[in-house]
């Protein structure tokens, strides 16, 4: 073989050795999201740090940072707030980037993002393609969102700094006045996106739960002693969906605890309502709802019931400084799943 044959011969090896040296694209992410637990984590305040976590309930494994290892190491926002899932997209609320990510539910890939937002909270589905979003504070507004359009296509608006809302009966029942700026729940229309009523329920309404009796409990968190000379006592508020008429009022927390509850949940199953206070988880029968007792004792910052297994979720912000924690309880206040590090300050979660 000739000089350059050899030469020849060894310009195709070079290549593939340059080749081979080239880095790799890194790999798809591969966590199988079709069944388990979103977890919302706002985030540390003005880190841009919020998240969402992944917990898959048949393998036991939690996957943090899902938005990003799904796209690219994108940085979602600052102070995710909530997230709505659909049958093929979740859109998550990032109260402080004052925006929505919309993505593909089965893989968590990017697909727009909604801007124009002043403030906005909680986000539920109502129908199809459209979503209601609680947004601003003095007055408060829910924005109608059609995803097939991928705009605000209306806007209502109720009572002062609107938290959670609540679908039922082809009616949404809105809590208005977080931090006790407003007393009351906007009613709305769900077929038409119009507002039927206001009622005044208690200082503070900032989250509501349907019971096995078809009637809807508000939690009212109280006024809070940083925005007003005096604070006021928590109550859970029972009203007749029928008649929109209060028919029970129980009060829950103690001024003076500097605390102001912000989760309920429900079981339908058997009549229980959980809600967090200052010291630990409690629950109450809605055929005794006087009568209530703590179960989970410790501080909490969030709270859901998997409505399949009755299992308790419970989640620990850590002081916003480190990662957070999620354990999970069951009906009894035994422990199930000792606690799991999520994303920093965590406050809920989606079950799928």
């Amino acid at each position: 073989m000739t000089l350059s044959n050899i030469f020849h011969c060894l310009i195709p090896l070079l290549f593939v050795g340059f080749a081979s040296c080239k880095p790799k694209p890194n790999p798809i992410n591969t966590v199988d999201l079709s069944k388990g637990v979103f977890i919302i984590n706002e985030g540390n305040f003005m880190s841009n740090n919020g998240e969402i976590s992944f917990y898959n309930t048949d393998t036991g494994e939690l996957t943090n940072n899902l938005f990003a290892a799904q796209n690219n190491n994108a940085v979602i926002g600052d102070v995710v707030q909530s997230m709505c899932i659909s049958d093929s997209i979740a859109l998550i609320s990032v109260n402080n980037s004052k925006k929505i990510e919309i993505v593909d539910v089965k893989d968590f890939k990017h697909i727009t993002t909604l801007s124009g937002f002043s403030y906005p909270r909680y986000i539920i589905n109502v129908r199809e393609n459209i979503f209601y979003l609680t947004n601003g504070k003095n007055p408060g507004e829910v924005k109608v969102i059609d995803t097939e359009k991928k705009e605000v296509v209306k806007t209502i608006t109720v009572g002062n700094q609107p938290e959670n809302l609540l679908l039922f009966s082809n009616k949404v029942f809105v809590a208005d006045g977080a931090w006790g700026h407003d007393s009351t729940i906007s009613i709305i229309n769900a077929t038409n996106d119009e507002l039927i009523e206001t009622i005044a329920v208690g200082d503070g309404a900032t989250d509501l739960a349907a019971d096995k009796n078809g009637n809807i409990w508000i939690l009212c968190q109280g006024k809070s002693a940083y925005d007003y000379p005096e604070e006021t006592e928590s109550q859970l508020v029972c009203i007749n969906t029928e008649r929109l008429e209060i028919i029970e009022r129980v009060t829950i927390g103690v001024v003076g605890d500097n605390y102001h509850p912000k989760r309920i949940a429900s079981d339908i199953k058997t009549g229980y309502i959980y809600y967090v206070e200052h010291d630990g988880v409690y629950k109450m029968h809605t055929d005794s709802p006087h009568t209530n007792y703590r179960f989970i004792i410790g501080t909490f910052y969030g709270l859901e019931l998997n409505s399949e297994s009755g299992d308790v979720y419970v989640f620990n912000d850590n002081g916003f400084t480190s990662s957070g924690t999620m354990t999970v309880y069951n009906s009894e206040g035994q422990t199930i799943i000792p606690a799991l590090r999520t994303g920093i300050g965590p406050n809920g979660a989606i079950f799928k």
